[in-house]
Protein backbone atom coordinates (compact mmCIF):
# COMPACT_ATOMS: atom_id res chain seq x y z
CA UNK A 1 0.00 0.00 0.00
CA UNK A 2 1.19 3.54 -1.10
CA UNK A 3 1.26 4.86 2.56
CA UNK A 4 3.12 2.05 4.22
CA UNK A 5 6.70 3.36 3.02
CA UNK A 6 8.97 6.23 3.65
CA UNK A 7 10.28 7.62 0.62
CA UNK A 8 13.49 10.03 1.83
CA UNK A 9 17.45 10.10 2.05
CA UNK A 10 19.39 8.94 4.76
CA UNK A 11 19.82 11.24 7.80
CA UNK A 12 22.20 13.13 6.09
CA UNK A 13 20.51 14.00 3.24
CA UNK A 14 17.43 14.65 4.91
CA UNK A 15 18.95 17.07 7.47
CA UNK A 16 20.42 19.24 4.53
CA UNK A 17 17.42 18.75 2.64
CA UNK A 18 15.38 20.29 5.43
CA UNK A 19 17.18 23.61 5.81
CA UNK A 20 17.18 25.00 1.98
CA UNK A 21 19.11 27.82 3.38
CA UNK A 22 22.27 26.18 3.56
CA UNK A 23 22.64 25.73 -0.40
CA UNK A 24 23.90 29.08 0.20
CA UNK A 25 26.40 28.82 2.86
CA UNK A 26 30.07 27.66 2.13
CA UNK A 27 31.02 24.17 3.29
CA UNK A 28 31.95 23.90 6.89
CA UNK A 29 35.12 20.92 6.79
CA UNK A 30 35.29 19.28 3.32
CA UNK A 31 37.14 21.60 0.91
CA UNK A 32 35.20 23.46 -1.89
CA UNK A 33 37.87 21.14 -4.28
CA UNK A 34 38.33 17.71 -2.60
CA UNK A 35 41.87 16.08 -4.04
CA UNK A 36 40.47 13.01 -6.31
CA UNK A 37 40.77 9.58 -4.06
CA UNK A 38 41.16 6.39 -5.84
CA UNK A 39 38.38 4.12 -6.20
CA UNK A 40 38.03 1.50 -3.95
CA UNK A 41 39.21 -1.93 -4.85
CA UNK A 42 36.99 -4.53 -5.53
CA UNK A 43 38.02 -5.94 -2.17
CA UNK A 44 36.97 -3.04 -0.02
CA UNK A 45 32.78 -3.79 -1.30
CA UNK A 46 30.03 -4.73 0.92
CA UNK A 47 30.95 -8.28 1.62
CA UNK A 48 28.06 -9.02 3.66
CA UNK A 49 24.56 -10.33 3.15
CA UNK A 50 23.53 -7.27 0.90
CA UNK A 51 26.63 -7.83 -1.10
CA UNK A 52 26.04 -8.66 -4.67
CA UNK A 53 26.70 -12.60 -5.45
CA UNK A 54 27.14 -13.07 -9.04
CA UNK A 55 29.36 -15.04 -11.43
CA UNK A 56 31.37 -12.19 -13.13
CA UNK A 57 32.29 -13.87 -15.68
CA UNK A 58 28.17 -13.74 -16.90
CA UNK A 59 26.56 -11.40 -19.21
CA UNK A 60 23.41 -10.84 -16.70
CA UNK A 61 26.37 -10.12 -14.24
CA UNK A 62 27.99 -7.32 -16.12
CA UNK A 63 24.82 -5.60 -16.82
CA UNK A 64 23.72 -5.61 -13.55
CA UNK A 65 26.95 -4.38 -11.83
CA UNK A 66 26.85 -1.02 -10.63
CA UNK A 67 29.58 1.36 -10.74
CA UNK A 68 32.76 0.57 -8.56
CA UNK A 69 32.49 1.15 -5.24
CA UNK A 70 34.10 5.43 -4.71
CA UNK A 71 34.40 7.14 -1.75
CA UNK A 72 31.15 8.21 0.23
CA UNK A 73 30.25 12.03 -1.46
CA UNK A 74 29.50 14.90 0.47
CA UNK A 75 25.57 15.90 0.71
CA UNK A 76 25.20 19.06 -0.62
CA UNK A 77 21.77 21.01 -0.84
CA UNK A 78 21.74 21.52 -4.29
CA UNK A 79 22.10 17.85 -5.57
CA UNK A 80 18.82 17.13 -3.63
CA UNK A 81 16.75 19.51 -5.69
CA UNK A 82 15.69 18.15 -9.19
CA UNK A 83 16.50 20.37 -12.05
CA UNK A 84 14.55 20.02 -15.48
CA UNK A 85 17.04 19.74 -18.02
CA UNK A 86 16.25 21.00 -21.58
CA UNK A 87 15.92 17.78 -23.34
CA UNK A 88 13.38 15.90 -20.78
CA UNK A 89 10.41 15.23 -22.53
CA UNK A 90 7.56 17.58 -23.09
CA UNK A 91 4.59 15.49 -24.06
CA UNK A 92 3.90 13.73 -20.82
CA UNK A 93 1.07 16.08 -20.13
CA UNK A 94 -0.92 14.83 -22.72
CA UNK A 95 -1.04 10.75 -21.67
CA UNK A 96 -2.46 9.44 -18.57
CA UNK A 97 -1.03 9.36 -15.33
CA UNK A 98 0.72 5.51 -15.54
CA UNK A 99 1.93 6.06 -19.10
CA UNK A 100 3.88 9.06 -18.23
CA UNK A 101 5.21 7.49 -14.83
CA UNK A 102 6.16 4.52 -17.00
CA UNK A 103 7.89 6.62 -20.45
CA UNK A 104 9.53 9.10 -17.57
CA UNK A 105 11.10 5.85 -14.99
CA UNK A 106 12.60 4.30 -18.13
CA UNK A 107 14.26 7.49 -19.19
CA UNK A 108 15.77 7.99 -16.04
CA UNK A 109 17.10 3.76 -16.31
CA UNK A 110 18.68 5.15 -19.48
CA UNK A 111 19.88 8.56 -18.55
CA UNK A 112 21.43 7.54 -15.35
CA UNK A 113 22.63 3.71 -16.62
CA UNK A 114 20.07 2.07 -14.33
CA UNK A 115 19.76 -1.62 -14.59
CA UNK A 116 16.59 -1.73 -17.05
CA UNK A 117 13.33 -2.13 -15.07
CA UNK A 118 14.79 -1.41 -12.14
CA UNK A 119 13.28 2.62 -11.61
CA UNK A 120 10.01 1.47 -12.98
CA UNK A 121 9.85 -1.78 -10.80
CA UNK A 122 10.33 0.78 -7.96
CA UNK A 123 7.75 3.21 -9.03
CA UNK A 124 5.45 0.26 -9.47
CA UNK A 125 6.00 -0.47 -5.49
CA UNK A 126 5.65 3.02 -4.28
CA UNK A 127 2.69 4.67 -6.57
CA UNK A 128 1.19 1.57 -9.13
CA UNK A 129 3.35 3.44 -11.21
CA UNK A 130 0.81 6.61 -11.28
CA UNK A 131 2.74 10.22 -11.66
CA UNK A 132 0.30 12.17 -9.32
CA UNK A 133 -0.33 9.49 -6.44
CA UNK A 134 -0.66 11.06 -3.17
CA UNK A 135 -0.34 9.18 0.32
CA UNK A 136 -1.49 11.78 2.92
CA UNK A 137 -1.33 10.45 6.87
CA UNK A 138 -1.09 7.40 4.65
CA UNK A 139 -3.85 7.33 3.17
CA UNK A 140 -3.64 6.80 -1.02
CA UNK A 141 -5.11 9.15 -3.55
CA UNK A 142 -4.81 8.36 -7.64
CA UNK A 143 -5.90 12.21 -8.99
CA UNK A 144 -6.83 12.02 -12.81
CA UNK A 145 -4.71 15.03 -13.65
CA UNK A 146 -1.82 16.84 -11.92
CA UNK A 147 -4.13 19.72 -11.05
CA UNK A 148 -6.36 18.03 -8.97
CA UNK A 149 -3.14 16.25 -7.39
CA UNK A 150 -1.66 19.75 -6.61
CA UNK A 151 -5.17 21.32 -5.25
CA UNK A 152 -5.23 17.80 -2.55
CA UNK A 153 -1.14 18.49 -2.10
CA UNK A 154 -2.34 22.09 -1.32
CA UNK A 155 -4.75 21.08 1.31
CA UNK A 156 -2.75 18.45 3.31
CA UNK A 157 -2.99 19.06 6.67
CA UNK A 158 0.10 20.89 7.74
CA UNK A 159 0.94 18.14 10.57
CA UNK A 160 0.22 14.77 8.19
CA UNK A 161 2.49 13.53 5.99
CA UNK A 162 2.77 13.42 2.32
CA UNK A 163 4.24 11.27 -0.09
CA UNK A 164 3.88 12.56 -3.85
CA UNK A 165 4.04 11.27 -7.60
CA UNK A 166 5.72 8.45 -9.58
CA UNK A 167 8.16 7.37 -7.00
CA UNK A 168 6.48 9.09 -3.95
CA UNK A 169 8.67 12.20 -2.82
CA UNK A 170 8.45 12.77 0.72
CA UNK A 171 7.22 16.09 0.08
CA UNK A 172 7.40 17.95 3.55
CA UNK A 173 11.25 16.94 2.95
CA UNK A 174 12.13 17.65 -0.14
CA UNK A 175 9.93 19.97 -1.94
CA UNK A 176 8.52 22.14 0.91
CA UNK A 177 6.22 24.74 -1.48
CA UNK A 178 7.22 23.08 -4.46
CA UNK A 179 4.84 20.91 -6.49
CA UNK A 180 8.13 19.18 -8.51
CA UNK A 181 7.41 15.75 -7.32
CA UNK A 182 4.03 15.87 -9.20
CA UNK A 183 6.29 16.30 -12.89
CA UNK A 184 7.03 12.61 -13.11
CA UNK A 185 9.89 13.08 -15.79
CA UNK A 186 11.31 15.46 -13.00
CA UNK A 187 10.61 13.06 -10.10
CA UNK A 188 12.09 9.67 -12.11
CA UNK A 189 15.16 12.28 -12.93
CA UNK A 190 15.89 12.83 -9.47
CA UNK A 191 15.36 9.43 -7.91
CA UNK A 192 17.63 7.90 -10.68
CA UNK A 193 20.61 10.29 -9.90
CA UNK A 194 20.45 9.84 -6.24
CA UNK A 195 20.40 5.80 -7.24
CA UNK A 196 23.19 5.45 -9.08
CA UNK A 197 25.04 7.96 -6.82
CA UNK A 198 24.61 5.43 -3.58
CA UNK A 199 25.50 2.73 -6.23
CA UNK A 200 28.73 4.01 -7.24
CA UNK A 201 29.60 4.61 -3.36
CA UNK A 202 28.55 1.25 -2.10
CA UNK A 203 28.87 -1.17 -5.19
CA UNK A 204 25.25 -2.74 -4.60
CA UNK A 205 22.19 -2.56 -5.85
CA UNK A 206 20.39 -4.04 -3.17
CA UNK A 207 22.73 -1.55 -0.87
CA UNK A 208 21.67 1.32 -2.72
CA UNK A 209 18.44 0.79 -3.13
CA UNK A 210 18.10 0.23 0.50
CA UNK A 211 20.26 3.60 1.31
CA UNK A 212 17.79 5.32 -1.13
CA UNK A 213 14.75 4.63 0.67
CA UNK A 214 15.96 5.75 4.20
CA UNK A 215 13.12 3.96 6.21
CA UNK A 216 12.98 1.78 9.41
CA UNK A 217 14.57 -1.77 8.70
CA UNK A 218 11.43 -3.52 8.79
CA UNK A 219 9.97 -0.91 6.26
CA UNK A 220 13.23 -1.05 3.90
CA UNK A 221 12.94 -5.07 4.22
CA UNK A 222 9.34 -4.49 2.61
CA UNK A 223 10.23 -2.15 0.10
CA UNK A 224 13.21 -4.24 -1.24
CA UNK A 225 11.04 -7.25 -1.43
CA UNK A 226 8.30 -5.51 -3.23
CA UNK A 227 10.66 -3.91 -5.99
CA UNK A 228 12.26 -7.48 -6.25
CA UNK A 229 8.96 -8.88 -7.02
CA UNK A 230 8.48 -5.92 -9.51
CA UNK A 231 11.42 -6.55 -11.33
CA UNK A 232 10.31 -9.81 -12.38
CA UNK A 233 7.86 -8.14 -14.27
CA UNK A 234 9.75 -5.07 -15.71
CA UNK A 235 12.92 -7.38 -16.25
CA UNK A 236 12.67 -10.95 -16.43
CA UNK A 237 15.70 -12.77 -15.78
CA UNK A 238 17.28 -9.91 -13.88
CA UNK A 239 19.10 -11.19 -10.85
CA UNK A 240 20.64 -7.90 -8.84
CA UNK A 241 18.18 -8.89 -6.19
CA UNK A 242 19.25 -12.43 -5.87
CA UNK A 243 21.22 -12.15 -2.51
CA UNK A 244 17.45 -10.87 -0.93
CA UNK A 245 16.02 -13.25 0.37
CA UNK A 246 11.59 -12.56 0.62
CA UNK A 247 8.30 -14.86 1.20
CA UNK A 248 7.15 -16.12 -1.85
CA UNK A 249 3.66 -15.70 -1.14
CA UNK A 250 3.86 -12.32 -0.54
CA UNK A 251 6.15 -12.20 -4.22
CA UNK A 252 3.28 -13.86 -6.07
CA UNK A 253 0.55 -11.57 -4.87
CA UNK A 254 2.64 -8.22 -5.60
CA UNK A 255 4.33 -9.83 -9.32
CA UNK A 256 0.58 -10.72 -10.31
CA UNK A 257 -0.15 -6.53 -9.20
CA UNK A 258 2.81 -5.10 -10.83
CA UNK A 259 2.00 -6.47 -14.18
CA UNK A 260 -1.61 -5.34 -14.04
CA UNK A 261 -0.48 -1.55 -13.71
CA UNK A 262 2.29 -2.33 -16.60
CA UNK A 263 0.16 -3.53 -18.70
CA UNK A 264 -1.80 -0.71 -18.69
CA UNK A 265 0.67 1.96 -18.93
CA UNK A 266 2.24 0.04 -21.80
CA UNK A 267 -1.41 0.21 -23.72
CA UNK A 268 -2.06 3.32 -22.86
CA UNK A 269 1.62 4.51 -23.95
CA UNK A 270 0.87 2.82 -27.31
Amino acid sequence: MLGAFTWALPGTARATEARPQAASRPAVSAPARPTPRPAASPSARPSGANAARRPANTRSAQRARPPSATPRMRDAPQELIPVLASDMPRGTAQLSPRAACLQATQRAEQVHGLPAGLLTAVALAESGLHAYALSIGGRAHFPATEEAARQLLNSAPPRRSVMAGCVQVNARVHARNSHWPLNPDASADWAGGMMARWARETGSWSTALRRWHGGSPASTQRLVCRVKAKMEVTSPGSDIFEDWNCASGLADRTRRNGEVHLATAQRQTE
